[in-house]
């Protein structure tokens, strides 16, 4: 009678031997699969890292696609884009008589708000029309409804036409002046101000902003510190599978650069 209860207990303990096997391994598989999606995140990131630096040392051919092989054992496919619109407006070609029109930001804070201010100041002979203004901001800032005063916007003082994107990736503000727009006279300055809420200590507060404008005899004036790129690096394997992608926001050129956003692509 001792060896059908033996048999049982065999049977009983298969039961559990199975499944716990198929967990062990299940998870051996998963740990595979996380240590090379690990890896292939880092190869990507440093896709992204060759790319910032092409774009900061203003690399000539640093828009065309290309390849980095042999990297952590995967190659990486790098692809940098210039961006020609934010929140639905264009970005115009940086330098485009800069010598006519200047910008200074001012920015304190107190008690829960960020004070900015945007001076524009002509260097021309005859009035500078407004048409957009666009800021973009890092994370951590929202706008005060109601906290927009200035001349150069129509309505005067009026909030911005669009708030895009979120506080917590980082907002963009744009006013956008329909004809006849608000202007500045000859070499005279105007000041746009406004209020945001956040707390205190944000890093690079003052953003990055870009300037339409017009004068009657020059034509369209674009006014940008510098230019927005999104960097995509996709690692893959010797099959061409992708392991891992990141997407990058990035303001950069002339010795300059920041990073606006970092993202692993699922």
């Amino acid at each position: 009678m001792a060896l059908p209860a033996v048999l049982a207990m065999f049977a009983i303990g298969s039961l559990f031997i199975v499944p716990s096997i198929s967990y062990v391994a299940t998870n051996l598989k998963a740990g595979v699969l996380a240590t090379e999606e690990f890896e292939g995140i880092l190869t990507a990131d440093a896709g992204v890292e060759d790319a910032l630096w092409k774009i900061i040392n203003d690399d000539p051919d640093f828009l065309e696609p290309y390849t980095i092989t042999d990297i952590n054992g995967l190659s990486i496919d790098i692809d940098i884009d210039e961006i020609d619109t934010l929140a639905g407006e264009p970005v115009g070609d940086t330098g485009q008589h800069p010598d006519r029109l200047s910008a200074n930001t001012t920015v304190t804070y107190d008690s829960g708000t960020y004070f900015y201010t945007l001076a524009l100041t002509s260097h021309h002979n005859k009035p500078i029309k407004i048409d957009s203004i666009l800021i973009d901001f890092p994370a951590g800032v929202d706008y005060v409804i109601g906290s927009t005063s200035s001349n150069i916007t129509k309505p005067p003082d009026a909030d911005p036409t669009t708030v895009g994107g979120s506080p917590t990736t980082g907002i963009i503000l744009v006013w956008v002046n329909d004809e006849p727009q608000p202007s500045i006279p000859s070499w005279g300055t105007e000041y746009h101000s406004f209020e945001l809420s956040g707390p205190p200590g944000i890093e690079d507060i003052e953003g990055h902003g870009v300037v339409e404008a017009h004068s009657d005899d020059i034509g369209t004036i674009w006014l940008s510190d510098i230019k927005p790129y999104t960097i995509t690096a996709e690692a893959k394997d010797s099959s061409g599978e992708v392991i891992a992608a990141i997407k990058a926001g990035v303001w950069g050129g002339s010795g300059s650069l920041e990073i606006s956003c970092w993202q692993v692509i699922p």
